[in-house]
């Protein structure tokens, strides 16, 4: 479904690649490309950090074609399937 939408997932964690590895073993393999940001640069650079837990937030981007920020779920909850159907209908939105 999303490849037929023409996006791409990543995930972006402040866990290790080591702890990826475990986690993606652990599932029996994830389907995209998991990054570390292991500083925590990405997750303050799009203001998804958690001072007090120097943590980030889980949160959901749609960045277009052109690097332009079209969606932001900054409280995703993965046991939410309606969190699912809201980003499906932000990428169906897009040219």
């Amino acid at each position: 479904m999303i490849r037929e939408l023409g996006a791409e997932v990543l995930a972006i964690s402040g866990d290790s690649v080591h702890a990826h590895r475990a986690w993606s073993k652990m599932l029996g393999g994830i389907p995209y490309p998991m990054l570390a940001d292991w500083g925590q640069a990405v997750t303050k650079l799009y203001g998804v950090h958690n001072e007090e837990r120097f943590c980030p937030i889980r949160s959901v981007f749609i960045v277009d074609r052109e690097g332009i920020v079209r969606f932001v779920n900054p409280a995703m909850d993965p046991r939410d399937p309606g969190s699912y159907a809201q980003i499906l209908e932000e990428l169906e939105k897009l040219p």
